[in-house]
């Protein structure tokens, strides 16, 4: 070959190559390139596969559960539990506590949770305590004391849309049965019982049955004709009273009566029974697999317990100027990731996921994460091929939004690559993106040569 020919067969790979590496990764039509991120990063070589606007500011979704569990391993043992303190005032005589039974709410996200039947049974656990006491009347009242836990408004940025539905449900000093019940009509029935409940029926005529509460009201709006019945599962608005009426039943059943009328009592409270969520470490698990925004917040506020959701953000943000991690572009506003007031870089989200495969917590850490084809959210994600088990990343979703964080594993399960995707205002389907996601990776990694 000429040196003439050689020189342009040069510039001529040279011109292809510039137009592949500015060729955008994701293909699927309907993508804002603009408003997407991707990030694939080799941890063994320390080169980007791909590097696509990942200091741009994105609404995450549910990815930013993975900084809310990375910021509470960072600053707290994930054997801690919630302890939820009962106590009564005055004395007992001849079988009757003169005073009340007080629970001290700190904002366990747990009690009584479908998702950890191990540790249910709280109202009973009540009950046998004053039974072993002798009691059989109580001439108080049970109190659902919610002082220790500060601000608990919803986050700025929750949709109106999403407050009356179970994954809008909002974290309170006192949670029970995961904050949600399924009411059915026309009966009104609820499980559990929610007191206080009220109903506005409105737009008989209106095909079909529409649910909507408002924000710290306690109305459910009902439009459309609800004769035909209808079941369907909504937020509770003010838990301590559903925890209240549960324990003032369970207590009947046991042969207590609780006269309902609040005592001032002198003298100090005793304890009768403390009760203990999970383990920490055990309910960030579940809650990144499930991806539970209820369980998200209250990690949030095991962060600072005690304090308010913005002590408990400002201990996160500090953690990660402290590790050295640039929060240029990111704004955080919740534990969960429902805030459309929430804004992440691929960057920031990588460079944590980089940073907690440090000895202290990356085994701990990596174990949070889904697997693709098996677990959770990411069940369908990858299924029947060659990276089935191979990627553990969390997910992220809401309308316009679709996310995901985490790690490429090699056959052993140690991360090889950092794997972040952020697609914010899309017009395709989400199944069309998703499909050109796996697509992106399973053209990237032949399991084949990864040991190669």
């Amino acid at each position: 070959m000429s040196l003439k020919n050689s020189i342009l067969l040069t510039v001529l790979l040279t011109v292809l190559t510039a137009g592949q590496a500015a060729a955008f990764p994701l293909k699927v039509a309907g993508l804002d390139t603009t408003r997407t991120a991707v990030w694939i990063h080799d941890l063994r070589w320390g080169y980007d596969l791909v590097n696509a606007n990942i200091d741009k500011s994105l609404i995450p979704a549910s990815v930013m559960k993975t900084v809310t569990c990375a910021s509470l391993l960072n600053l707290a043992s994930s054997d801690e539990r919630f302890d939820t303190r009962i106590a009564v005032t005055g004395h007992v005589k001849d079988s009757v506590l003169e005073g009340n039974v007080i629970v001290h709410a700190i904002g366990d996200p747990t009690i009584e949770s479908q998702y950890f039947p191990e540790t249910q049974g709280f109202a009973d656990s009540i009950a046998t305590a004053l039974s072993r006491m002798g009691v059989k009347r109580i001439t108080g009242d049970v109190i659902i004391d919610e002082s220790a836990f500060p601000d608990a408004t919803t986050p700025p940025g929750w949709m109106a849309e999403d407050i009356p539905w179970y994954y809008g449900a909002r974290l309170q000093g006192a949670n029970i049965h995961d904050n949600r019940f399924r009411l059915t009509l026309p009966s009104k029935k609820t499980v559990p019982e929610v007191p206080d409940l009220k109903f506005q029926f409105v737009n008989a005529k209106r095909r079909g049955v529409k649910v909507d509460r408002k924000d710290g009201s306690e109305t459910m709006i009902v439009s459309g004709n609800a004769r035909r019945g209808f079941s369907e599962t909504f937020s509770i608005p003010y838990p301590r009273k559903a925890m209240r009426a549960e324990i003032i039943s369970v207590l009947k059943d046991y042969g207590i009566t609780a006269l309902g009328g609040k005592l001032k009592t002198a003298g100090d409270e005793t304890t009768i029974y403390t009760h203990l969520s999970p383990r920490l470490g055990d309910i960030m698990e579940s809650l990144m697999h499930r991806s539970d925004n209820l369980m998200a917040e209250g990690v949030l506020r095991a962060i600072a317990p005690g304090g308010t959701r913005a002590q408990a953000i400002a201990e996160e943000n500090a953690v990660w100027a402290m590790n050295g991690i640039s929060a240029h572009g990111v704004n955080i506003v919740d534990g969960s990731g429902l805030s459309r007031d929430n804004r992440l870089t691929a960057r920031f989200l990588g460079e944590i996921n980089r940073h907690m495969l440090g000895e202290e917590y990356g085994s701990e850490y990596l174990s949070l994460f889904p697997l693709a084809g098996i677990h959770g959210t990411m069940k369908n994600f990858l299924i029947d091929t060659p990276l089935e088990r191979r990627v553990a990343m969390k997910t992220g979703s809401m309308k316009g939004v679709q996310s995901y964080s985490g790690y490429l594993l090699d056959e052993e399960g140690r991360p090889t690559h950092l794997l972040v995707f952020i697609v914010n205002g899309f017009r395709c389907s989400r199944p069309a993106l998703k499909n050109d996601i796996q697509r992106l990776l399973l053209e990237l990694f032949d399991v084949s040569l990864q040991d190669n």
